[in-house]
């Protein structure tokens, strides 16, 4: 099991790096701007806020957290937002199969590892959690 983990972290991760490195360094694929209008309009939103180089900023970042295996737990948290809206993003407002796959693949996969890694969670999702100090 171990392996596949192992194997799923460093796939994520080199998605995520790669995903950073193709925005910021070196265009290695275009980056998807949409078909749909709602999609041109919000994915639009996002370039001209500049809210998209906060995105990539986190997926360059997470994705080095993950192939270094340095704060996993963590790293799959701060991007599951991400995946959440790269699916919502491709699968409601653009509607395209491939992009649609993809982005839940990304979902899927983020999710499993956090799976993977719930024991590092198990504090955060305690029904009533104490404080440092409480008995």
């Amino acid at each position: 099991m171990k392996p596949l983990i192992l194997a799923g972290r460093l796939a994520f991760g080199a998605w995520m790096l790669a995903n950073g490195v193709n925005h910021f360094f070196v265009p290695l694929y275009p980056e998807p701007i949409g078909h749909e209008p709602l999609a041109v309009q919000l994915m639009a939103a996002l370039i001209h806020s500049g809210l998209l180089n906060v995105v990539m900023t986190i997926e360059l970042v997470t994705g080095a957290l993950l192939l270094a295996g340095i704060l996993v737990p963590v790293a799959l948290c701060v991007v599951m937002p991400i995946c959440v809206c790269a699916a919502y993003w491709s699968v409601i407002l653009e509607r395209e199969p491939l992009g649609a796959v993809l982005a839940l693949a990304a979902f899927a996969l983020n999710g499993l590892l956090m799976l993977a890694y719930v024991d590092y969670y198990k504090g955060v999702l305690q029904r009533h959690a104490l404080t440092l100090g409480e008995a």
